[in-house]
């Protein structure tokens, strides 16, 4: 870790309020995030994409090839177009068919390999992968925009803002697979040198072009109806984002990866803790530039005036939340204070107000003061890579170990896990479709099949059972007494110095609400436009207003946080 990053650890905030459902559930997404930082080093190193193969009829089923020179090295994106039946198209992960299937491929595409992908891509979990195929992915397309834009395009015409609500998108993705799966290329195995050696942008990139894809289709389908169709221009030529939604299966995966979950939420709370140590100045250009994000995030959660957001606060009760805010930037640069007291550290008194006015408001302020410093980027990158080994060590003491259970572990203090509610739930894997789900304790089946997630409750019976042991055994001696502690003594022992590990919640609770540490993963990735749909999952967008492949090429990724509607 560079000097810049251990300095600001040293002032980010503590764990237990980083790692709290409620806070994570208020995250937003910053310049940190995967999909943006992805496009900065696109367009940083102008990466190209041509279009090598395009064969559609005029219902737009056919296939696709476009070509990417990302710093040197040639890559491949293949898509496979159909049409599927209305009800045979779902959100969910498990459908069996979809209108795109996908592949990212290192390297040339020659007519053999494309005949390959073409036999093995759309059958998804039924096919096999090459190895030096990186990413797999399907979407759909979306049942209220596709055929919209559409038939605006080939009347002349564009879309009308009315009529597309509040997250628009013509595709919408259900998977990402990479990293060995279906025999896909591992990780390990990607080169230091290749541009997609960074954890998560394989993925972006096949997001990414998935969602230029949808600019290509609909164009197309709108030329086939008629020669002099409009195409997508002025805001809306990048407006449209690539839909998502994503379920309970999120939870589980920081549970079972504590070092990525370190590294994501480093990733966002030391640019933060750097923002928040800078000294400002009411005439500087971050003073105003915080002043313009601001307003435009007002006035982008303003407009948000359909989406559905329960349990968290509607676009528009954002909006007029963060009037406070946008007075309190207005009193510094006029005046040099802020809340009538004068500061030369403006970021650090906006950010105690805005979280007085609301933990979401902080949320939404924290990303703007992250975009107005650049000087971490290439330390937060190096942050992704982990290394997620977990052992025992049978030669420490009991007594060291129960101090660094203490010491990492407290928060576990606060439930009672004698308590029924405590206990309420259990996690599980479908029989059928192998989908992460809850149960209830008692009273739905699937106990005897209960996943291992529960860690509040396995630390608190580990801290118990050291209790009770001689401080001088090893922990070889105590496990060999109470091996079914072995899993919690790996943990502990394991994830020692990782301040970010662990999610401060009951997970088998009946208060846990997932929904807030799905929306914290989905801020990591770079989506917005959080929809709830149950206490178990949502909908997003991803890249609504991103720059386009002519832009990357061209070396633009100008401002697109927050963007407003065309």
């Amino acid at each position: 870790m560079t000097a810049l990053l251990e300095q600001a650890r040293s002032s980010a905030r503590h764990a237990d309020e980083v790692l709290s459902p409620e806070e994570l559930g208020a995250c937003r997404y910053t310049r940190h995030s995967f999909a943006r930082s992805f496009l900065r080093a696109a367009a940083g190193q102008r990466w190209t994409v041509t279009l090598d193969r395009w064969e559609m009829d005029p219902a737009g089923r056919g296939e696709a090839v476009y070509r990417v020179c990302a710093d040197g090295r040639t890559l491949h994106f293949a898509a496979f177009s159909t049409t599927l039946p209305e009800e045979e198209r779902t959100d969910r992960v498990v459908a069996k068919a979809w209108d795109i299937t996908a592949a990212l491929v290192d390297g040339e595409l020659p007519v053999e390999r494309l005949a390959d992908l073409r036999a093995a891509v759309p059958r998804q979990e039924n096919g096999r992968a090459d190895a030096e195929t990186l990413v797999w992915t399907r979407a759909n397309r979306s049942q209220r925009f596709f055929d919209y834009v559409v038939d605006r395009l080939a009347a002349g015409a564009q879309p009308e803002t009315r009529e597309l609500g509040d997250a628009a998108y013509l595709l919408r993705s259900t998977a990402f697979y990479s990293n060995g799966k279906f025999g896909l290329t591992e990780f390990d195995r990607i080169a230091e040198e290749h541009p997609l050696r960074v954890p998560y942008r394989s993925q972006m990139l096949a997001a990414w072009l998935l969602r230029e894809l949808s600019y290509d289709l609909v164009e197309h389908c709108a030329r086939v109806r008629n020669a002099t169709a409009a195409t997508l221009s002025g805001g809306w030529r990048r407006f449209f984002g690539l839909g998502n939604a994503t379920g309970l299966g999120m939870v589980p995966y920081v549970v079972n990866h504590p070092d990525v979950l370190d590294a994501w939420c480093a990733a966002r709370e030391l640019p933060l803790a750097h923002a928040l140590a800078q000294p400002t100045a009411p005439g500087d250009g971050r003073t105003a530039r915080v002043r313009e994000l601001l307003a435009r995030a007002r006035g982008y959660f303003a407009e948000r005036d359909t989406l559905r957001t329960e349990p968290y606060r509607t676009g528009p009760e954002l909006a007029g939340a963060l009037d406070g805010v946008v007075e309190l930037a207005a009193e510094y640069a006029r005046a040099g204070t802020v809340e009538g007291r004068e500061t030369g550290h403006a970021w650090r008194a906006l950010h105690e107000a805005a979280g007085r006015a609301g933990r979401e408001v902080r949320g939404v302020l924290d990303s703007v003061l992250v975009e107005v410093h650049d000087e971490l980027d290439d330390e937060v990158q190096d942050l992704l890579r982990c290394d997620e080994t977990t052992l025992v060590h049978p030669a420490q003491p009991c007594g060291e170990l129960r101090e660094l259970a203490e010491r990492s572990y407290g928060w576990v203090r606060r439930f009672d896990f004698t308590d029924p509610s405590s206990v309420a739930y259990f996690w599980f894997s479908s029989e059928n479709n192998e989908e992460p789900r809850r149960g209830r304790r008692g009273t739905d089946p699937g106990e005897e099949v209960e996943h291992p997630i529960d860690i509040a409750r396995a630390v608190s019976a580990l801290l118990s059972g050291l209790g009770t042991a001689d401080p001088k055994w090893t922990v070889a001696e105590f496990l060999f007494a109470h091996p079914w502690h072995r899993g919690a003594v790996a943990r502990v022992q394991s994830l020692a110095g990782l301040p970010y590990a662990e999610v401060r919640a009951n997970l088998l609770g009946a208060d846990f609400v997932p929904l807030h540490v799905q929306r914290f993963q989905l801020a990591v990735y770079g989506m917005e436009n959080y929809s709830p749909q149950s206490t178990d999952w949502l909908r997003v967008t991803l890249f609504s207003g991103a720059p386009r492949a002519a832009d990357v090429a061209a070396g633009v990724d100008d401002d697109w946080l927050f963007t407003r509607k065309p």
